[in-house]
């Protein structure tokens, strides 16, 4: 059986598409999404349409789907968000039906699941936390106090995909799908084997043309949502 560890995708329903094309060439069963399925960018509805009518996913929410929950219901903090991130959330709100506002916002923060033998604990940030950062290069002592019991502990937030093992067990970032960080417009995402255990991490290069239009058209003042995919 093989497991796709996915992450970040932010509405990028381009980058979503790519990935998703080749996961179903891999023939992967399960798909577990480490949180922030939405954000940033301007198609949550072909993004959740597809992560809710898929039964291979199972996903977790990220810190983008608890500032929703606050967008939705303070103006004030909408603002706020809408200075900081761009229009993303206004995408939310004027396209998500309140059935998949509801089944955003009532994701888990963490999962623990079984599959295949294999043993997964998915949370966004940090253990017990939605928006800590554990980027690649933080101290051993860091990395090592955020292992689950599980053999696998995923997390997402950074945007920057790693892999560090101890002990037989492995905390894995996939790296983001929608907004690659280290190279843009490579979407990055982890495929498992459960027969060998062997982990692959995978890039696939995704059309950045529309989603750099689409920014340079909503968001003309936070010029990194479309400089960011050239990085």
């Amino acid at each position: 059986m093989k497991v796709s560890l996915i992450s970040d995708l932010h509405a990028n329903i381009f980058a979503l598409r790519t990935v998703l094309n080749d996961l179903n060439k891999e023939g992967v069963e399960r798909i577990l999404v480490a949180g922030d399925i939405v954000g940033y960018y301007y198609w949550p509805r072909e993004v959740v349409d597809i992560l809710m009518s898929d039964g291979r996913f199972q996903c977790v929410r990220g810190n983008h789907e608890n500032i929703l929950q606050q967008v939705l219901s303070d103006e004030d903090v909408a603002l706020h968000y809408r200075r900081k991130y761009g229009s993303g959330y206004e995408a939310c709100r004027s396209q998500l039906t309140d059935a998949q506002i509801d089944w955003l916002i009532s994701l888990p923060e963490e999962i623990r699941v079984d599959i295949g033998g294999m043993q997964f604990h998915v949370g966004h940030g940090a253990l017990g936390s939605s928006d800590e950062y554990i980027y690649p290069d933080a101290p051993l002592d860091k990395l090592l106090s955020n292992y689950s019991d599980a053999e696998y502990t995923a997390f997402g937030h950074t945007h920057y995909p790693f892999l560090h093992t101890h002990k037989g067990r492995y905390l894995l970032n996939p790296g983001s799908v929608g907004q690659p960080r280290d190279v843009g417009g490579l979407a990055s995402y982890i495929v498992i084997s459960s027969e060998n255990r062997v982990v692959r991490f995978k890039r696939k290069l995704f059309d950045t043309e529309l989603v750099i239009r689409a920014a340079r058209q909503n968001d003309p003042e936070l010029g990194y949502l479309a400089a960011i995919m050239s990085r």
